[in-house]
């Protein structure tokens, strides 16, 4: 596909979200399998007057993955670091390291697609949903306990006292990570705290689309003891297994989507940012607020649910009632 095409969304991540400066040293980290979506981010870089810095790795279809020392090194010399990948960076030592070390991070991943920079998820308001996703980060600060229910049966209570909520507004910063276009509130729930079960009607990112039957997902004492349903139930649980890690099994996240130009189209940035789904996530939790260390983090998106903090019901299918 032509760069030109693909270069006014590249800007929009440099520019605006980025905050792109001359002078800056900005890391473009790419792999084998997003090479072809490295070039509009460049030439934006270049375009900003920022001194343009490129690291290609081997990377990974698998999430959780983490980067070697030298990786590392490059993301915590640079001023902002855009993690163009096809694993997500979020969940990697060198990103935390790189956040410690007060540099911003936009993670891109899946962006393996040719028309990446093309989503409809670029269309978003980003100054004008920022209060609002902050607005509901506060809350989930503020409150203890979480509670996510829906029609199709989903329902499982968690600990959140003392975790703090995460405002994924995508702009960089130098306190979490910028996901581009994936706009979010979430945190890490209290380990160990998770019970009851979740009816995944949507999507498990990075898996696949729920399309036959959905995947039932009980959870005891913070951890699935269970994972049922048709053939993608069957898929995640081969997936999990294979990391041989039982943390894997973890509940590592509670979030809310909060991008109205998102829709359902198997990719992880826009399944978990659909406006008012929920996302429940399996695996690590240390890089978000948590403290478990898994050999991978994958999400699983409930949609058409309720999230009740502390007993109020603050989101009814797409019906934010806190933030702004």
């Amino acid at each position: 596909m032509n760069t030109l095409l693909k270069l006014d969304n590249a800007r929009k991540v440099v520019r605006l979200l980025g905050n792109v400066q001359p002078g800056m040293n900005v890391l473009v980290l790419f792999d084998f399998y997003t090479e072809h979506n490295a070039q509009p981010l460049a030439i934006a870089v270049q375009e900003a007057g920022a001194n343009l810095h490129l690291l290609q790795i081997e990377g990974s279809r698998r999430h959780g993955k983490q980067f070697s020392a030298i990786v590392g090194e490059a993301m915590r010399s640079a001023d902002l670091v855009i993690a163009l990948t096809q694993a997500n960076a979020a969940h990697t030592e060198a990103r935390q390291q790189a956040t410690r070390a007060g540099v911003g991070t936009i993670v891109l991943p899946e962006s393996s697609l040719d028309d990446f920079f093309l989503a409809e998820g670029w269309n978003a308001d980003f100054i004008k949903l920022r209060p609002e996703i902050e607005g509901l980060a506060q809350a989930l600060t503020d409150a203890a306990t979480a509670r996510v229910t829906s029609a199709a049966g989903t329902d499982i209570s968690m600990s959140i006292e003392g975790r703090t909520g995460r405002a994924l507004h995508g702009f960089a910063n130098t306190k979490d990570i910028s996901a581009g276009y994936c706009l979010e509130s979430s945190l890490a729930p209290v380990e160990g705290t998770a019970n009851g079960i979740i009816v995944v009607n949507a999507s498990i990112p990075g898996v696949c689309l729920i399309k036959d039957e959905p995947v039932r997902i009980v959870f005891e004492q913070g951890m699935a003891v269970s994972i049922e349903g048709g053939q993608e139930a069957r898929r995640f649980r081969d997936l999990l297994e294979s990391f041989n890690d039982p943390w894997v099994y973890n509940l590592g996240e509670l979030g809310v989507g909060m991008n109205p130009c998102c829709t359902l189209d198997g990719t992880m940035l826009s399944d978990e940012s659909v406006y008012g789904s929920i996302q429940l996530a399996l695996g690590t939790s240390a890089y978000i607020g948590g403290t478990v260390k898994a050999a991978a983090h994958y999400d699983t998106i409930v949609t058409e649910a309720q999230l009740w903090l502390d007993g109020k019901l603050v989101l009814d299918g797409d019906v934010v009632q806190v933030g702004g």
